[in-house]
């Protein structure tokens, strides 16, 4: 038997870094960019190949690179409790001309693992059990951080509004539970947005990659050593976030432009005072261009580099922005799904 899955790259359009905050909400799209796994029986245990670099993990310390599929893969066979083997290979369409841009790989490997796993064992597992293996194993994998947003687009596709309900303490404690009880845990609290159907995106390639993990880390500090002043910023990228939603749902172009420009500002404010690079200079200058040609950019996910995201309403304006943006970045369309 052999399986053939894919999950979606992610792309934040509202309410990065204030999604921590358990109830906090955040708007990410799973978009058209694909990562793909193909599954088979194989020997006992868990073998996990990567295609494009040839990297091999079949137990031990797992390549910086496979570490997530393996923890989401390991704990996927617990939940099936499936003594014999499975082989994972993947292949990702995540990266443009051998640059990762911060799409949520490591998110989608997780998803890609523990259906992988449930498919080979014929256990009918639920959407809600599979997100909740896949968010945990993610979060896990990251040293017990993140809002598993990224983890729902993989998962689900199409522009979610997502609110973390993550009650673990750490990551040890997640990872000690009992896989069926970590499957009915329910970590996110998810909807579906609807999409108007003039929304464009384009992705921005800022140039230069972003460590995810220490940026959250820094913010993370901040927040505890300057609650107030976190509550501030945090509500500001909370409010952008709830208008963009509003304005998406109502159709209202000009609201949901004013929303993503007012989320960049937000972003832009919280760096300033935690002292990161949220807004790097590059960033800030895609988000001008596409501004000025009538379209609103912000950074997607943490910041600090990687991808700009710009939208537009309507082929014309989406048009005029990746003009106003080519000569300068690369840029590339995408499309929720």
């Amino acid at each position: 038997m052999t399986v053939r899955l894919s999950a979606s790259g992610k792309v934040f359009l509202a309410g990065e870094y204030a999604v921590l905050d358990p109830g906090r909400p955040a708007l990410v799209a799973g978009i058209d960019w694909k990562m793909h796994a193909v599954a088979e029986p194989g020997a006992r245990g868990v073998q996990i190949v990567h295609r494009p670099s040839g990297l091999l993990w079949d137990g031990g310390q797992a390549p910086e690179e496979l570490r997530f599929a393996a923890r989401a893969a390991l704990l996927a066979m617990a939940f099936c409790r499936k003594p014999d083997g499975v082989r994972i290979s993947f292949e990702d369409d995540l990266s443009r001309e051998g640059r990762k841009l911060g799409l949520g790989g490591s998110a989608a490997a997780c998803v890609l693992a523990v259906r992988a796993v449930c498919a080979l064992a014929d256990r009918r597992s639920g959407e809600d059990e599979i997100l909740a293996l896949a968010v945990a194993a993610h979060w896990a994998e990251q040293g017990g951080a993140g809002s598993g947003a990224d983890v729902a687009a993989a998962a689900l596709g199409g522009i979610l509004e997502v609110r973390s309900r993550i009650a673990w303490q750490s990551a040890g404690e997640v990872m000690a539970l009992p896989a069926d009880r970590v499957a009915a845990s329910m970590p996110l609290d998810v909807r579906r947005v609807a999409v108007p159907p003039q929304l464009r995106l384009l992705l921005v390639d800022a140039g230069e990659p972003a460590n995810t993990r220490s940026l959250v880390r820094e913010v993370r500090a901040f927040a505890r050593g300057a609650a107030a002043r976190w509550r501030a910023r945090a509500g500001e990228i909370s409010a952008a976030a709830e208008k963009l939603r509003d304005a998406l749902e109502a159709c209202d172009a000009p609201s949901a432009l004013d929303a993503v420009r007012k989320g960049a500002v937000a972003m832009a404010a919280l760096g300033e005072d935690a002292g990161v690079p949220i807004v790097t200079p590059e960033l800030a200058r895609a988000c001008a261009l596409a501004s000025a040609a009538g379209a609103a950019g912000k950074p997607s996910g943490a910041g600090g580099g990687d991808c700009a995201v710009v939208l537009a309403f309507g082929d014309e304006a989406r048009d005029r922005a990746e003009a106003a943006l080519r000569p300068h970045f690369p840029v590339f369309r995408v499309a929720p799904v």
